[in-house]
C-alpha cells in the first residue's frame, strides 16, 4: 500500500508539493514543513524529511517551464548521509525493494536541482534516471563509486559530494541508471561516463543554485563555501543540441535529427523513454528526494525563483 499527495504552494499555486509514503501513519508535515532558518531565526524555510527511505517529496512547477528562463533557490543544511562507513544516515537493514533487491543504504542524497522531460513526481529511482535532461545533485555513496576533484586530483570519494552533469543521448547507457554522464568536473566537461563530482558541500552551509537555458543552452551554477574550493561560484555552460544532452528538444523547431536514438529499453517495456523521431518533450523543474526506493534524511530549501525574458 502507498500513498500520494499533492498540494499547491507558493502564490497562485505556482508550485506544486507532491510527496508519497508507504507509512498510513505518516503525518503530511513529516515530509514537508515550513521551519525557522538555522542561520536567521527571523527567516522561515521550507523543510523536505524522508524519515524512511519509502518517503519522498519534490518541488516542481504547475506548468512546464517557459522558452527562456533561469530557476534559483537556496539549498542547506543537508542531513542525508555522509558517504563513509557506518549507517550512512540510515536505520540499518534497508533496501531497493520491491523494484530492486539491492542494498539501500550504500547511496543516500537528493536533488539541489534538475530539469526532467516529464512531470516531476516520486517514483523509483530507475524512473528518474530515465528523465533527466541535467542535474545538480549529491549522492553520498559507500563503499565509493565516483571521484572526486579535490583541487588538484580525482580520487575515489562519495563524501559529500555536489555533482553538476548533462545526460549523454548518443551514450549507450543501462537499463538502471539511463543514459551515461557528461559531468562538470576541474573546470571542464569530462568525457561521458566518467562520475566526477565538482567539489564537496558543507552540512551546515546555505548555497545558491540555479538552472538557465537559453535557446539550446543550459547553464548550470552553484555559490557557497565548498570543502575544497572555499568560497567560490562553479558555473557550466552546455550547448545541448550539440552534445545531445538527453531529450533537450521541447519544440519540433529544436532540431534532434543528430540525437534520434529507437533502440528502447527491452526489459523496461516500449513506454520507457528513446528518443523516436517526431517526439519532444517539456522542461521541467524539481528539487527534494524524488526516490520512493533510496534516500533518508532532511533538506532546506528557501527563496524559488523563477526568471523569464520578454
Amino acid at each position: 500500500m502507498a500513498y500520494r499527495t499533492s498540494a499547491p504552494l507558493g502564490a497562485d499555486g505556482w508550485l506544486r508539493i507532491e510527496s508519497y509514503t508507504r507509512s498510513a501513519s505518516r503525518a503530511f508535515h513529516d515530509l514537508v514543513q515550513v521551519v525557522v532558518d538555522p542561520a536567521d531565526p527571523s527567516n522561515r524555510v521550507l523543510r523536505i524529511a524522508s524519515p524512511a527511505h519509502t518517503d519522498a517529496t519534490v518541488i516542481r512547477p504547475a506548468t512546464p517551464l517557459p522558452e527562456r528562463y533561469r530557476i534559483s533557490l537556496r539549498v542547506g543544511f543537508a542531513d542525508f548521509g555522509d558517504g563513509r562507513p557506518g549507517s550512512n544516515g540510515y536505520a540499518g537493514g534497508e533496501r531497493a525493494e520491491p523494484w530492486w533487491n539491492d542494498d539501500a543504504t550504500t547511496q543516500n542524497g537528493f536533488y539541489w536541482l534538475t530539469i526532467l522531460d516529464a512531470q516531476p513526481r516520486p517514483h523509483n529511482n530507475t524512473w528518474i534516471h530515465h528523465h533527466r535532461k541535467v542535474v545538480v545533485d549529491s549522492d553520498n555513496n559507500y563503499p565509493p563509486w565516483m571521484e572526486m576533484f579535490d583541487g588538484s586530483r580525482f580520487s575515489l570519494n562519495g563524501e559529500h559530494p555536489i555533482m553538476m552533469f548533462a545526460l549523454d543521448g548518443r551514450g549507450a547507457g543501462t537499463e538502471m541508471t539511463g543514459k551515461p554522464f557528461l559531468s562538470y568536473s576541474a573546470g571542464a566537461w569530462q568525457p561521458s561516463g566518467a562520475i566526477r563530482g565538482v567539489d564537496a558541500y558543507l552540512p551546515g552551509e546555505w548555497y545558491r543554485v540555479s538552472i538557465e537555458r537559453s535557446g539550446n543552452v543550459y547553464t548550470l551554477e552553484i555559490a557557497g563555501r565548498f570543502r575544497y574550493g572555499g568560497q567560490r561560484t562553479y558555473r557550466a555552460s552546455i550547448d545541448a543540441q550539440a552534445n545531445c544532452v538527453w531529450h533537450f528538444n521541447r519544440t519540433p523547431a529544436e532540431d534532434a535529427s543528430g540525437c534520434l536514438d529507437e533502440t528502447g529499453w527491452p526489459s523496461l517495456g516500449a513506454a520507457y523513454p528513446r528518443w523516436p523521431a517526431g517526439q519532444t518533450w517539456p522542461d521541467w523543474f524539481m528539487f527534494g528526494d524524488p526516490h520512493n526506493n533510496y534516500y533518508r534524511g532532511q533538506v532546506l530549501y528557501d527563496d524559488v525563483q523563477l526568471e523569464v525574458w520578454r
